[in-house]
């Protein structure tokens, strides 16, 4: 009690004893504290309210999930057949039962793309798992290199039409659409091409017993795989050999052109502009396609200008040394290398990367020779001249397709698709 009087006898002081000053009045609280209150309590009715609302509308959701989760097998995968890819990606993302649901499904979804949305050559390439094995994983793997191959489609019509196509009237734009179309395919077998090589390369060069502490990270060139290349050749349709060849090519091609300072830029400019006079070398354009494939050449060719280019494939080929970046287990996830015992190896690893002239084209040349039988004598005098000229793209659709003419028409100059 006593202490409760001390503590009350300032404001009894204040409210009964006179000043010099007259007579202080009482205190009251300030319109902002009432204003403060008033508005906690309106903010807290609105929170109450939105509560009883999401639990409201969570009793709903979980009632119609209760009924969902009831339904045969056989429902859910009629259902989520009728998805596409992006729309079972989001149902995946919305919560845990449902990403099991979609997960659940994975092998009768699987056969059910296999057998209504997947081409030919997409099984043809990448053979689908056995029925008991089956995983959603097949799919997405499928969706991401469709992508790709779409993007680089994309990229090198860009190139070789640039601005062409504003000037063009509706005939031709529809004739290059059906030359787009038929791109495509080609870009998808190269990118199988690619993928199948870095898959041989990694298998060769990781994995070896060896002593770590001798041997650290470390990049370098390699002759060829002739042999390992010839087993992935046979996977590919032998009328399209040649073909998906020339399509190789043509990306090389189209890359090296785009990884090189701009011919027109002075010496003044490049310096400006931070232009290196030297463009990249075969070593790093063959790093890119080997370790990179062609998801990795068509990021190279979106970039605007050529400063972003280099940039990009900079970063590219430190990002995967772990010594320079510490996300480099991630990158490699990416390119394929998902077994923890193979990711520890790679810091004591010496990788082997093929050179860019022998990729691909050794194989083609052996199989060019009279002795061998894989073409015909047409298809091989034929070879030697689209080989000297370099005119690819030309080759590829039948036809020059700036100018309209037959491939062997007589061009006088020398045009985007043909000189890089």
């Amino acid at each position: 009690m006593e202490r409760l009087r001390r503590s009350s006898s300032p404001s009894r002081f204040w409210s009964s004893t006179p000043s010099s000053e007259g007579t202080r009045p009482r205190k009251r609280p300030s319109i902002g504290r009432a204003a403060e209150s008033f508005q906690n309590r309106f903010i807290a009715s609105f929170k109450s309210a939105r509560r009883r609302a999401e639990e409201l509308e969570q009793q709903k959701t979980s009632t119609f999930l209760a009924g969902l989760f009831r339904l045969p097998a056989e429902l859910h995968t009629h259902i989520l057949s009728e998805l596409c890819i992006s729309d079972l990606l989001s149902l995946r993302r919305t919560c845990r039962a449902l990403n099991d649901l979609v997960s659940g499904c994975g092998a009768p979804l699987v056969r059910f793309w296999v057998k209504h949305k997947l081409g030919s050559l997409h099984t043809k390439l990448y053979p689908p798992p056995q029925p008991d094995q089956a995983h959603f994983q097949y799919i997405l793997a499928m969706r991401r290199r469709h992508i790709a191959s779409i993007r680089l489609t994309r990229e090198l019509a860009n190139f070789v039409l640039r601005d062409t196509l504003k000037h063009a009237s509706e005939r031709q734009k529809q004739i290059w659409d059906s030359v787009y179309n038929k791109m495509i395919p080609l870009v998808f077998a190269v990118g199988y091409f690619l993928e199948e090589h870095r898959r041989m390369v990694l298998e060769r060069d990781l994995g070896r017993i060896r002593p770590r502490s001798n041997i650290a990270y470390d990049i370098c060139t390699t002759p060829g795989i002739t042999n390992q290349e010839r087993k992935i050749m046979k996977r590919l349709d032998p009328p399209m050999r040649l073909q998906y060849f020339y399509m190789y090519c043509f990306i090389v091609q189209v890359l090296a052109r785009k990884l090189r300072p701009p011919t027109y830029a002075g010496s003044v400019e490049k310096f400006v502009r931070g232009w290196t006079a030297h463009p990249a070398s075969s070593e790093d354009i063959a790093f890119v396609l080997v370790l990179g494939g062609i998801s990795q050449v068509a990021k190279l060719l979106a970039c605007p200008n050529y400063s972003e280019r280099r940039r990009l494939l900079h970063a590219f080929i430190t990002r995967l040394s772990p010594y320079e970046s510490t996300a480099w287990r991630g990158h490699w996830r990416d390119i394929g290398v998902s077994s923890p015992a193979l990711l520890d190896d790679i810091p004591c690893a010496s990788i082997g990367i093929t050179q860019l002239d022998q990729i691909w084209e050794p194989l083609i040349i052996d199989m060019m020779k009279p002795e061998s039988r894989a073409f015909t004598e047409q298809q091989k005098v034929r070879y030697e001249e689209v080989r000297a000229s370099k005119k690819f793209i030309n080759e590829i659709m039948g036809y020059d397709i700036l100018r309209g003419r037959p491939a062997d028409g007589d061009d006088r100059e020398e045009d985007d698709g043909g000189e890089m």
